[in-house]
């Protein structure tokens, strides 16, 4: 199918099929010329995926190729429009554009894709370290073991040093917080009890010693 730029269409009918895409548009443009004595114009896009075939002959037979062209691109796609102008007005040729002054497809501009808030986290926060499964051999685990105020003697003064106690991890604190029987923080408490706050009650412990 050859387009033959801007032809005189001197009063014959002009017939035009507009399909949403190429492939229908050309397959129309081929039945048509292949039904009856008609000549093709030409295509036009314009815009949108629309692509217009133009053809033109005596209105006998642009009917015919029109409908035989639509029947034929409708199998293939979507056929939008279809005209039959049987006499053609003076001048209608002008605004028929030719061939080589044919605009290009201009592809469709993309939105600029938003940008993704930026999202801030929060900086993690270390957890406490959990008491370990099995008591350690050095320092004895006494959870279950009667305190010397439970079986009625004396309570028995520990001797401690802050600096030494500072250097002990949490679960060997506490563990030393259960010997002490008038520790500040209560036995069932213990085992939920910070490094910080232990250390802090070591202190007032040590102080009650020096009384």
């Amino acid at each position: 199918m050859k387009a033959h730029g801007v032809m005189k269409l001197n009063g014959r009918a002009l017939g035009i099929i507009e399909t949403v895409g190429l492939v229908p548009a050309i397959e129309a443009g081929d039945v048509a010329v292949k039904t009856a004595d008609v000549s093709i114009l030409g295509s036009q896009a314009v815009g949108g995926g629309l692509v217009s075939i133009l053809m033109t002959g005596d209105v006998s037979a642009v009917k015919a190729s029109v409908d035989a062209g639509s029947t034929a691109a409708a199998r293939l796609g979507e056929v939008l429009s279809i005209t039959v102008i049987a006499r053609t007005a003076e001048g209608l040729d002008g605004i028929l554009i030719e061939e080589a002054k044919r605009p290009t497809c201009v592809p469709e501009r993309k939105a600029p894709e938003a940008e993704e808030p930026e999202i801030l986290l929060e900086p993690e926060v270390e957890p406490e370290p959990e008491p370990a499964a099995l008591p350690d051999a050095a320092t004895p685990d006494l959870t279950d073991s009667p305190s010397p105020a439970d079986e009625g003697g004396a309570e028995d003064a520990l001797t401690v040093d802050m600096a030494d106690l500072k250097k002990l991890k949490v679960t060997k604190l506490r563990r030393l917080a259960r010997q002490i029987p008038t520790f500040s923080i209560p036995r069932g408490e213990i085992k939920y009890a910070k490094k910080k706050d232990l250390l802090e009650a070591f202190v007032q412990y040590m102080k009650t010693l020096e009384k």
